[in-house]
């Protein structure tokens, strides 16, 4: 058998299908149709049952989550839909009463965790931004930190932190490496190290403070929500973390920043927060802060596993630069 680095993209996907094959067989459905979806982090496929309920099948990335986090999304996910009238994901159980699939198939490397989702109608509320739509997330996004105040934590539900810049478990920090050297200038160097030394200093003093720490989504943006008649769809769990409210608001603001009404996109936002909660910036320049510690991350990212990326190192950069000299 081919080794599975060798392959296409199809022959890929081919073999992951089989494997997706395998992990449904722990779950209390007859598979009429599976198709693959997307290749994000994750790897996605749509599941058509013979009852004609529709799933997603996810394939987690080892790089991006570990067990434990995928443990902590099903939980907080579970909870939700019990406590709340949220519309989020349902994570669908298996025959056994577990929720994530541990599978092993011939010509994938190692053992893959899968956990499977019904399906949500709709589409991106990318397609659909306007104040009305994030005034109501807003305040969906309060009425997810109010449901997580009021959670007390199994021990054995330990999700991730996001307490320094790069916090995902198995992320390599390539930009000041001296094999990515060749998409970075010594000045944009300096610039990352700066952005990523305020950046961890306030992260340090957020986790400082035990209080305030509960689940927070972790990238509620315009992506991962859905639009269905005129109702919004919380979807991907998948990065909660334990962290504070500002970092929730900070990640779903830090998307659409070039749009022309974003101010007033985030105006609207923030009414629909504090309209059930305090907004939680103390002080200037935090969002701004985690906002560049969020950029700083994805230009590590994509100089690491984009096919051109210099473009946008060139362009996150720059915007980095501005936030040091307005922030200074």
């Amino acid at each position: 058998m081919r080794p599975y680095d060798e392959l296409t993209t199809r022959g890929k996907l081919r073999r992951l299908r089989s494997l997706c094959l395998k992990a449904l067989e722990e779950y209390p459905l007859q598979v009429k149709r599976l198709k693959f979806l997307a290749v994000e982090t994750n790897t996605m496929f749509r599941v058509d049952a013979e009852d004609g309920q529709r799933y997603v099948l996810r394939i987690y990335s080892d790089e991006e989550t570990t067990l434990r986090d995928n443990l902590a999304e099903v939980f907080w996910l579970n909870a939700l839909r019990r406590d709340t009238d949220l519309n989020v994901t349902e994570p669908v159980v298996r025959q056994d009463g577990g929720y994530v699939t541990l599978v092993n198939a011939p010509g994938v490397p190692g053992e893959r965790r899968c956990a499977l989702f019904r399906w949500i109608p709709g589409r991106c509320l990318a397609y659909y931004l306007s104040p009305e739509k994030y005034y109501q997330l807003g305040r969906m996004m309060a009425q997810l930190h109010d449901h997580a105040e009021s959670l007390d934590l199994p021990t054995d539900i330990q999700p991730k932190r996001w307490d320094r810049v790069f916090y995902y478990p198995a992320e390599p920090i390539v930009y000041s490496s001296a094999e990515y050297r060749h998409l970075f200038s010594s000045e944009q160097v300096t610039v990352l190290d700066e952005v990523v030394r305020r950046a961890d200093r306030l992260l340090e003093e957020l986790y400082a403070d035990e209080r305030g720490r509960i689940l927070i989504h972790g990238d509620l943006h315009f992506w991962n929500v859905h639009i269905y008649r005129g109702q919004l769809y919380l979807i991907d769990f998948e990065d909660v973390m334990l962290g504070y409210p500002l970092q929730d608001v900070a990640i779903t603001l830090y998307y659409g920043r070039d749009r022309e009404d974003y101010d007033a996109l985030c105006g609207a936002f923030s009414e629909g927060y504090t309209s059930l909660r305090q907004w939680p910036v103390e002080r200037s320049g935090q969002l701004e802060t985690l906002m560049a510690a969020r950029k700083a991350m994805f230009i590590n990212y994509v100089a690491r596993v984009g096919p051109s990326p210099q473009e946008f190192v060139e362009e996150g950069c720059k915007i980095l630069r501005h936030f040091l000299e307005a922030y200074d």
